[in-house]
């Protein structure tokens, strides 16, 4: 029943009439948009569907939104300009085959600016990310009871069935990432020994990647690409001089394959626990204009203090909560959230 309301009333709350009201007493935000993978038919990945994001970018088109690019908002905060109050912004992350194939001409179709966050240590073809293979291992096991010993917790995985997979696959996620990063090849070796599972060398599909020609096709039509680390592992977990490689090895890879990539940084996982002042000061030291994570949120005028943490919103799966991020309602419920937490 809650649900049914929302989405019968969100439309409605989101409407031209109700915006311009709201909006003059609660001040404009602009949405962050972060996608990680596509929907591909025949595949058992999980992701957004092509006609999902054609839906999400007709919208905004029809209620006249303004598509803006994160160097855009970027510079807007550096230099206090006020970008036009219906702005919306898109980013994706990794750099998986599909992105490249059937997400970006999406947002080519639509003149619609695109961020692309690219983990380089994946189009090098020499690695591919610690947590696609925990989900390939998962997916791909023919047992159906798993244990996965660390030196301080046993987790034993029942993978009966697809929601016990769900479960086993974040769960190890979650362990993952409270270890240090040094450990992670050791702990998906481990885990695909308990799972009987010969783990591939280079990416199998879904988590083909696309390569450095695609790359730059893609640049040459307007899709710019900036750094998500060399191996995606969590930079808080991480020496510094390790930390350092995965920040400026990964910069210098850009530059020397592309032509015009962005100096703006993607945090592996992005959580408010995976990155800190020392990260920040090594993207200052290096001359980085910026910063984004995963942390949900809009941006707004007074922004220009999370300029190397800005917040982004995962790009929804259904319209109803798409139309609410993109609207006054999304901050409303911020503003009350916030205020709540702080009787």
């Amino acid at each position: 029943m809650k649900k049914l309301l929302k989405k019968l009333f969100v439309p409605l709350l989101a409407s031209a009439p109700v915006s311009a009201i709201a909006t003059s007493f609660l001040g404009h935000g602009i949405p962050i948009f972060m996608i990680h993978r596509i929907k591909v038919e025949g595949q058992s990945n999980s992701g957004i569907s092509p006609d999902h994001l054609r839906r999400c970018l007709r919208y905004l088109k029809d209620k006249d939104y303004t598509f803006v690019s994160l160097e855009d908002i970027i510079g807007s905060l550096n230099n206090q300009i006020t970008l036009p109050k219906k702005s919306v912004s898109f980013t994706m992350d990794d750099g998986f085959l599909e992105q490249a194939e059937i997400a970006a001409p999406i947002f080519l179709e639509f003149n619609c600016p695109l961020t692309f966050f690219i983990i380089t240590g994946l189009l090098d073809q020499i690695l591919w990310p610690w947590d696609a293979q925990v989900s390939w291992i998962i997916d791909n096991t023919n047992k159906n009871h798993v244990v996965l010993k660390f030196e301080d917790e046993i987790l034993n995985m029942i993978l009966g069935n697809k929601n016990n997979r769900r479960n086993a696959r974040e769960e190890i996620r979650n362990v993952i990432k409270e270890m240090n990063s040094e450990s992670i090849p050791e702990i998906i070796n481990n885990l695909a020994d308990a799972a009987d599972v010969q783990l591939p060398i280079t990416a199998p599909n879904p988590y083909k990647s696309l390569n450095w020609e695609m790359a730059r096709e893609l640049e040459s039509k307007g899709i710019r690409f900036a750094p998500h680390s060399m191996t995606h592992r969590i930079l808080s977990k991480l020496n510094k001089k390790s930390a350092e490689e995965e920040i400026i090895g990964s910069w210098k890879i850009l530059e020397s394959e592309l032509s015009n990539p962005l100096k703006v940084f993607c945090y592996p996982t992005g959580r408010v626990l995976d990155f800190g002042p020392r990260e920040i000061n090594i993207l200052k030291k290096e001359s980085f204009i910026g910063a984004v994570a995963t942390l949900p949120g809009s941006v707004d005028n007074n922004s220009a203090a999370l300029l190397y943490c800005l917040p982004r919103f995962e790009l929804p799966d259904n319209m109803t909560d798409f139309i609410q991020y993109c609207s006054w309602i999304e901050r409303a419920n911020h503003n009350y959230l916030f205020s709540h937490s702080q009787i």
